[in-house]
């Protein structure tokens, strides 16, 4: 019982109990006559009573009506909420249903909202997405007409409606919308120009692709965050790292070198830019500054395509000698002397030198024992010298330690393995990212003295 309810009842008690003691004390004068008219004449009590209701009357039946028109509106009220609560637990039904791929569900409860809710937007672009899903592209198409007619001005509709007539097959159509979004949202279309450079990346057009980089970070500068800049920089150099090679290709090599110059300027550890730029060095007849840029390379990264781009270099002059010193010079300067004293023992071997191979190699064996490709190297040399039980136990640690696995390189941000080294991941896009398989190795980074370097992937318009 509320306090007022009981306030107002201990009133009226109270009320009846004052008018009976006063009617009780005055009951003589309440019976007294009182003429209406020279015939009709009534007690004064009567009076009182009828005056009473005349006025009390029409107030308590006001007050009355007024009470249960409020009472009947917020029970319609309560009602309605109940309902609309109900609904409302539908689309976060939906979305749920949504988020665990059950599209079939979330289209059921996306439609129960939209019979009541017919113009609402969340839940016709979400209903038009589940009805895709299901393989109902007309009817998706259909909904999220409906919804552009209701909200002209949203981009996301347009996203949807391209979507749509990309699943029925009309990319032209899907095109036009893209173009659309463009033109008319200039703050937006982020997700659109991403698409496009993907495209551009995969057919290697690369000055499509620079331009639509320029227009994504033109708009984060302008409404993004700084990791979004963050990471956009870095295919930014990547596409300035391919335009260099194109220069290059072309037999221009200034322009070549000069984009290969800035690209290190931003980022001293982008492998492939310090390769490439020691590539134009050589092109320009400069072998002693392309060897240095590799040198500087090695020192700044650690990483084995130096040395094994090094040891080519002279293979290809037909002047090993050199190679070897330089192997020699880094194994006495490196702060980690592991790679090029395994790189040396190779190279001795590429030499058919398997006596100061065999010297080198067996001098890294507890340093480098889980290595597969260092067993193999000892089982090579050891056939070579005709050692044929120690080359068979060479040759079994070797496929103990590589587990029948093969590929040397491996990309460091999707796990692609190759059998050679790119500058570019082929599967995910990245670059600086595609290094020596440590792991089949069985022998870590740190300990090879390899340091860390930025990787830089491609974000489609999904990301």
């Amino acid at each position: 019982m509320r306090v007022r309810t009981f306030v107002g009842i201990l009133t009226a008690l109270a009320i009846v109990v004052t008018v009976s003691y006063l009617t009780h004390q005055n009951i003589e004068l309440l019976q007294q006559p009182f003429s209406l008219s020279a015939e009709r004449i009534v007690p004064v009590y009567v009076v009182l009573l009828t005056v009473f209701l005349l006025g009390f009357l029409p107030v308590v039946i006001a007050l009355l009506v007024q009470t249960l028109k409020r009472d009947l509106a917020q029970r319609r009220d309560r009602r309605f909420s109940r309902e609309a609560k109900s609904l409302e637990g539908g689309v976060r039904r939906g979305a749920d249903l949504q988020a665990d791929g059950q599209w079939g569900r979330a289209a059921t409860e996306y439609e129960a909202y939209l019979a009541a809710h017919p113009e609402h937007f969340e839940t016709l672009v979400r209903y038009g997405e589940a009805l895709r899903h299901l393989g109902r592209g007309e009817e998706a198409l259909e909904v999220h007409r409906r919804a552009s007619v209701l909200y002209p001005q949203s981009a996301a509709i347009l996203y949807e409606m391209a979507e749509d007539y990309e699943v029925l097959g009309e990319t032209d159509v899907a095109q036009q919308l893209r173009d659309r979004i463009l033109r008319e949202f200039p703050s937006m279309g982020l997700r659109v120009m991403r698409r496009r450079r993907s495209v551009a990346l995969s057919t290697q057009d690369w000055k499509g692709a620079m331009r639509l980089q320029q227009r994504i970070q033109a708009l984060l500068e302008e409404h993004g965050g700084e990791a979004e800049l963050e990471r956009e920089e870095g295919v930014r150099l990547g596409l300035a790292y391919q335009q260099g090679v194109e220069h290059l290709e072309a037999d221009e090599v200034e322009e070549a070198r000069a984009v290969f110059d800035q690209i290190l300027e931003q980022e001293p550890t982008f492998i492939p830019a310090i390769i490439m730029r020691g590539e134009a060095a050589l092109m320009s007849g400069d072998d002693d500054q392309a060897l240095a840029d590799w040198l500087r390379g090695f020192e700044a990264t650690g990483s084995p395509v130096f040395l094994q781009r090094i040891e080519d270099h002279f293979i290809e002059r037909e002047n090993p000698l050199l190679a070897i010193e330089t192997l020699h010079g880094l194994i006495a300067d490196s702060r980690s002397d592991l790679l090029p004293r395994f790189f040396l023992g190779r190279l001795y071997y590429r030499l058919e030198m398997h006596e100061e191979a065999l010297k080198v190699l067996a001098g890294l064996e507890d340093r480098i024992r889980k290595s597969p490709t260092f067993h193999y190297l000892l089982a090579r040399i050891r056939e070579r010298r005709g050692e044929m039980h120690k080359a068979v136990e060479s040759y079994r640690s070797c496929v103990r330690e590589s587990r029948l696995r093969t590929a040397e390189y491996t990309c460091g941000l999707c796990r692609t393995r190759f059998d050679i080294w790119r500058a570019r991941c082929a599967a995910c896009g990245s670059w600086n990212s595609v290094e020596l398989d440590f792991d089949e190795e069985s022998v870590s980074a740190e300990d090879l003295g390899v340091r860390k370097v930025p990787m830089w992937a491609v974000y489609d318009e999904d990301e």
